[in-house]
């Protein structure tokens, strides 16, 4: 039996309805997802329990029925059409993993994906800043005014309206922006690049798609949903200004992106 007790969350306009039956990790969830607590009725249910860890290591696979399984350390994901089941998670970040694996299944039936990138808000428009390990994300984002950081580690970009739009997420990197649950249409995506002056590069079609794939969170080996998210890449940067950012370590460098 699960507890009765839940957390509606919605991330990137998807609702979710966390069941957690232990009041300790709950309570956690509760102040980690403070700023994207919703009532979230029609969301899809998530029953989370600490029973059934498994011993595979980040491996994502479709099991019977159509259902997608992800194991991560001693935790696991298993996905339906109607509902999700978290098993072993013992700790909040376990379970915000886990979120992650199930928000970039979700997102890619709805023209969204998750990237490795941070998004800052200016002047009502996101610009979204992508790159490895140590490119400079959570830089940018010292770098940026206070209270416009949607994230500086995880950014959530979905087709809504018309157009691509740049969503505010929980999952924060050193900068520890806990973001906001809003969004903007995009101004442009920018691949990092640290150097000795600030300027801006177009990048063409084709380089931005190898450039923005390797840092898309994704989980499955299915032909059809790899396809499907080439195609939705494809879509994203035949919309959005892609351009190689070179930068200093100084505020200075919004001169150019602004300009």
């Amino acid at each position: 039996m699960y507890s009765s007790e839940q957390l509606g969350v919605s991330i990137g306009n998807v609702p979710l309805r966390l069941h957690i039956p232990e009041a300790e990790l709950r309570e956690k969830a509760r102040l980690r997802y403070a700023q994207f607590l919703e009532e979230a009725q029609g969301g899809l249910p998530v029953f989370t329990t600490c029973a059934g860890a498994t011993d595979d290591h980040g491996t994502g696979t479709s099991g019977h029925a159509g259902d997608f399984v992800y194991t991560w350390e001693d935790s696991s994901l298993r996905l339906n059409d109607t509902q999700a089941h978290f098993e072993g998670v013992r700790h909040e970040y376990g379970l915000d993993s886990l979120i992650r694996v199930l928000l970039s299944m979700l997102l890619a039936r709805q023209r969204g994906f998750l990237l490795h990138a941070a998004t800052v808000m200016n002047n009502g428009r996101a610009y979204v800043f992508t790159g490895k390990s140590g490119a400079g994300k959570s830089t940018i984002a010292s770098l940026s005014p206070e209270g416009t950081v949607l994230t500086d580690e995880i950014s959530l970009l979905k087709h809504v309206d018309g157009g691509w739009h740049a969503f505010g997420t929980p999952f924060w990197g050193e900068f520890r922006a806990e973001g906001a649950n809003v969004h903007a249409p995009i101004a442009g995506l920018y691949f990092l690049s640290q150097a000795s002056e600030d300027r801006v590069e177009k990048v063409s079609l084709r380089e931005s798609i190898r450039a923005i794939l390797p840092n898309v969170l994704f989980f499955s080996r299915e032909l059809q949903v790899t396809q499907d998210l080439l195609c939705l890449l494809n879509e994203f940067a035949s919309s959005v200004p892609c351009w190689r950012l070179f930068f200093r370590r100084k505020r200075s460098l919004w001169n150019v992106i602004t300009a």
